[in-house]
């Protein structure tokens, strides 16, 4: 069987959501899934950054540590994580409206994951990914370890993808 490709998306300001989507890559690869792990670019302008030191010093590791999602990425992938914080969806958001030009895969499943799985963060991802023509797998609520639960949403997103993509290949 061929391999399974999973592109971990995500936006962060704080490591929050980072460490989700780090915990769902986890998961793809103990699903033995080959990962890309991209962090999607702050809307918000310089000065806004700067006058929170915490942000600013986040996101100066955080762009030494990932590269931004390159429009092959999305080609590539049999599965997409969209990762997002429980505050504000609008990167990601943003960063699906682009995939509608990329020429996504039939058969692409968009894996949404935020903080808490909040539905005000979550609702706006499952509508632009399905937009985008992907296949929307939402994630499990959590109470307790959001971390363990990420990796088990990214596991079993993998296994999901996995099965579909057998099948499409026969």
């Amino acid at each position: 069987m061929s391999e399974l490709h999973v592109l971990v998306v995500f936006y962060s300001r704080y490591g929050t959501t980072e460490r989700l989507a780090l915990a769902a890559g986890l998961g793809a690869v103990q699903a033995r899934a080959l990962i890309r792990l991209r962090r999607v670019a702050d809307l918000a302008d310089p000065q806004t950054i700067n006058a929170t030191p915490a942000w600013r010093e986040n996101l100066d590791r955080m762009n030494r540590d990932y590269v931004a999602p390159r429009p092959a990425d999305p080609v590539w992938a049999d599965l997409i994580v969209l990762a997002t914080p429980a505050d504000s969806s609008a990167e990601i958001e943003g960063y699906c409206t682009v995939l509608r030009s990329t020429g996504l895969p039939s058969g692409t499943i968009a894996a949404p994951l935020a903080p808490g799985s909040s539905a005000q963060a979550l609702g706006p991802i499952y509508a632009a990914a399905a937009s985008a023509g992907l296949i929307v797998v939402p994630g499990q609520l959590v109470s307790g370890d959001e971390v363990a639960a990420a990796r088990e949403h990214g596991r079993r997103v993998a296994e999901m993808a996995r099965a579909l993509k057998k099948a499409r290949d026969g």
